[in-house]
């Protein structure tokens, strides 16, 4: 394995440091504070208070919300111990060939086009993986080297066609039926803003070429998902777009007198499948002196709002976006990255993205390899003296300071790994993310409605060195008397303890901890029942549909989310008297600011009008408030 693969090495490796923009603003962060890890002493709890509103829905769990990269040069990707511990974290969507290898990987020899070496993993085990995991795939397609892998072949083909042909292979041939597919890994890092990590053989030698900006990618990417999409029309396609406010967004060049997103979106409008972003918070101190700071990463996930609001701004309607990679720190890890502080983090990350109704979030990565040359120093949180990027260790091993320094045994989780874990053990496909907020600025809260009318809150501790008492208030949900299981991850973060202890209304958190609290609906107090009645008006291609919800229990309700699933392939373009959004055929609907208030007895309605194109057969079951309903 080469080091370059290990420390995931594109990352701003060459980019001046004028051009990194906002995500140099950690730098000033004083980490004092964070660099001690949490003592024995047990100090009186500060109070916290937390509000969950079970009737604001945010955002429906999808189902790729949780993903994970996999790489063709990681050797322990096929071991037995591998599908397991990814199923037992919830992993939804497996990712491949992995960064920056993806435009460097001819798929029909398992080799890298530059050196001719062999990779460890080929594509043929990748799908075994999934099967065996029962994750869905994501594969990135060469367009870097796309071409001359392409030549290659007999008769010589063009990069888009033997992407196609990968396409072919897998859903034609094999029928494994994977859905995403991308153009190319990080192609603005190409040299047209000076950054010049990713292999792109469409452009000139030299810095800040002429003839390879986004309006060239945009061009290419056509042809791409031209021939791609006639194998297969079902696929999505994805396309390369940056982060707002990171690096190189906002940013021209002469060979992209416009910047990147605006000319690629430009280009090629609604062809697009979804959006290709990638986020990683942090640059090391190689890059941006003082490097990571531990405060400064967990308050970093306080951005995700506005980096959606800015990227929607700038997208098709309903165009879905995937982080489809994200870690902490942009190059170079250290032991922040092994560490409890990166699986707070974790949680924080995908939570952040998904309660913003972001369609997947892909973590960097399984396995990835030791890094000693990384941030190791006394101001961030551990005794770890190196860094990896992945979740499971690959027993690899390096020098640091003349000595050998080496991982645990192969495939032994790191903290970021559990915090996958819990979070999988949070959120389930078809789940709706609710409204969470806490009095306190370093405990993050969040919330999920469970299906079968469960509620279940998770408060994440920022603080190093205090506990919270914290005060829990619902709206929408009456938790009944029971203490609740609590699953919680603290430091050193080699596992995760499940207890049943505390109250409903009340938790006591530790510093550097993620606390999952499930509760059970009570038998009183809360809504008694509900009716729903579905009034369709089909014509071909295209309906309307009217719901009339009432409570037929005996305490008003003060705000309610409906939920149902299409019978049909129906989609909703618009809606009326509710908030409605939808996942694949799941639908979600959140009563108006005017008629959230529902007296025992009475009733209130709401209405949407889509399209449909081989069935508009009505769903059969309804829910309100995480009830199942007469209808």
């Amino acid at each position: 394995m080469r080091t370059s693969r290990r420390d995931h090495w594109r990352r701003w490796a060459a980019v001046p440091v004028v051009a990194l923009m906002s995500a140099t603003w950690a730098a000033g962060t004083t980490p004092a504070a964070v660099a001690t890890a949490p003592t024995a002493a047990k100090p009186a709890a500060t109070s916290a208070s937390v509000s969950v509103n079970a009737g604001s829905a945010l955002a429906t769990v999808p189902s790729t919300a949780i993903g994970i990269n996999g790489s063709v040069y990681d050797a322990a990707l096929t071991d037995a111990a591998v599908p397991g511990l990814l199923k037992s974290a919830g992993t939804n969507v497996i990712r491949f060939p992995g960064g920056t290898e993806s435009d460097i990987y001819d798929w029909r020899t398992n080799t890298d086009v530059q050196s001719g070496q062999r990779q460890a993993v080929d594509f043929d085990q990748y799908a075994t993986l999934l099967a065996q995991t029962g994750a869905q795939g994501m594969v990135t397609v060469n367009y870097g080297t796309g071409d001359t892998a392409g030549a290659k072949q007999s008769p010589a083909e063009s990069g888009a066609q033997l992407a196609a042909d990968w396409v072919r292979y897998a859903n034609v041939t094999h029928h494994l039926g994977i859905k995403y597919w991308e153009i190319g890994n990080e192609i603005y890092g190409n040299g047209t803003y000076g950054g010049s990590w990713e292999p792109d053989q469409h452009c000139a030698t030299g810095a800040n070429p002429t003839n390879c900006g986004p309006a060239v990618y945009a061009q290419n990417a056509k042809a791409y998902i031209s021939a791609m999409k006639a194998v297969d029309p079902s696929i999505v396609v994805g396309v390369v777009l940056t982060a707002p406010g990171n690096w190189p967004d906002g940013i021209t060049s002469a060979g992209s007198p416009q910047p990147w997103n605006q000319t690629v979106l430009s280009a090629l409008g609604n062809q697009i499948g979804f959006a290709d972003v990638h986020w990683y918070p942090q640059n090391p101190s190689t890059v941006t002196p003082p490097g990571p700071t531990d405060a400064g990463l967990l308050a970093a996930d306080a951005q995700i709002p506005g980096m959606v609001s800015s990227l929607r701004g700038q997208l098709p309607p309903n165009l879905p976006i995937m982080i489809t990679e994200t870690n902490s720190v942009s190059s170079n890890p250290g032991k922040q990255t092994v560490g409890i502080v990166n699986a707070l983090h974790l949680e924080q990350d995908y939570l952040g993205w998904l309660g913003q109704g972001i369609a997947n979030v892909d973590w960097w990565q399984i396995h990835n390899g030791i890094v000693t040359t990384g941030d190791n120093g006394p101001s961030l949180y551990g005794a770890a003296t190196y860094g990896d990027y992945g979740v499971l260790s690959d027993a690899t091993c390096d020098t640091a300071s003349g000595a050998t320094v080496c991982e645990p045994a192969v495939d032994t989780p790191f903290p970021a790994y559990y915090g996958l874990q819990l979070l999988g053990r949070f959120i389930h496909p078809g789940d709706t993310l609710v409204s969470a907020s806490s009095t306190a600025s370093l405990v993050q809260s969040y919330a999920v409605k469970a299906a079968d009318g469960s509620l279940r809150v998770m408060l994440v501790n920022d603080d190093p060195s205090t506990s919270y008492t914290v005060n829990l208030a619902y709206t929408g949900f009456t938790p009944n008397g029971a203490a609740p299981t609590v699953a919680t991850l603290a430091p050193p973060g080699t596992g995760i303890t499940t207890t049943t202890t505390g109250t409903s209304a009340s938790q006591t958190i530790a510093p550097y901890t993620a606390t999952m609290i499930t509760l059970q609906p009570g038998t009183s107090g809360t809504p008694g029942g509900c009716k729903v009645t579905y009034q369709p008006n089909t014509w071909p291609g295209g309906f309307t549909g009217g719901v009339t919800v009432t409570n037929t229990g005996a305490t008003p309700w003060s705000g309610w989310t409906a939920a149902f699933t299409f019978g049909g392939d129906q989609r909703i373009t618009s809606a009326w008297n509710a908030t409605v959004t939808q996942s694949g055929a799941h639908v979600t609907a959140v009563n108006a600011g005017y008629n959230g208030n529902v007296a025992a007895g009475a009733s209130t309605s709401f209405g949407f009008q889509g399209s449909w194109s081989n069935s508009s057969a009505p769903p059969t079951a309804f829910t309100v408030n995480g009830m199942t309903c007469a209808s």
